[in-house]
C-alpha cells in the first residue's frame, strides 16, 4: 500500500511541474506534501482567432461542388466515349461540353462565383423573367 501511496504522490507531482512550466501556479490547489489520491481538472481554452471569412468559405463551398460535377460529368461522358470530332470534347448526355477537371484553376473558379448580396439581385431578376414569360 505504501508504494501505491508513493506512486500517486509522484503521478501529482509530475502533474504540477507541467502546468507550472506552461504558467500556472497549483501551488495553492495542490494538498500538503504527504497527501495522495487528488486529482486536477483544468480547462484549456483555444487563443481567440479571426472568424474565417464565410463569404470566401461560400464561395469555396460552391466551386468545390462544381468541381465534383465536372468530374462526374467529364468521367461519365468519357466511360460512354462520348467524344464529339467536330468540337473536339466531350459531351454530356444534352450535349454540353464537358472538361477535363484538371484543366480548371479552382481558385479562379471560386473568383467567378458572385457574392451573396450579387447573387440575390441575379436571382430576384431571373424569377421577374420568369414571371413575365408566364
Amino acid at each position: 500500500m505504501k508504494q501505491n501511496e508513493d506512486n500517486l504522490k509522484e503521478k501529482s507531482s509530475a502533474l504540477a511541474v507541467i502546468q507550472d512550466d506552461e504558467g500556472f501556479n497549483w501551488g495553492e490547489f495542490l494538498p500538503e506534501e504527504d497527501a495522495f489520491g487528488y486529482a486536477f481538472m483544468a480547462q484549456v481554452e483555444a487563443p481567440p482567432t479571426t472568424p474565417p471569412n464565410s463569404t470566401y468559405n461560400r464561395e469555396r463551398s460552391l466551386a468545390s461542388i462544381k468541381m465534383k460535377r465536372v468530374h462526374n460529368a467529364y468521367k461519365e461522358a468519357t466511360k460512354a466515349k462520348r467524344w464529339d470530332p467536330d468540337r473536339e470534347c466531350y459531351l454530356d448526355p444534352k450535349g454540353n461540353i464537358c472538361v477535363d477537371p484538371k484543366s480548371i484553376d479552382f481558385e479562379a473558379l471560386v473568383k467567378s462565383i458572385p457574392p451573396v448580396e450579387e447573387q440575390i439581385k441575379i436571382d430576384a431578376s431571373n424569377r421577374a423573367e420568369r414571371e413575365i414569360e408566364t
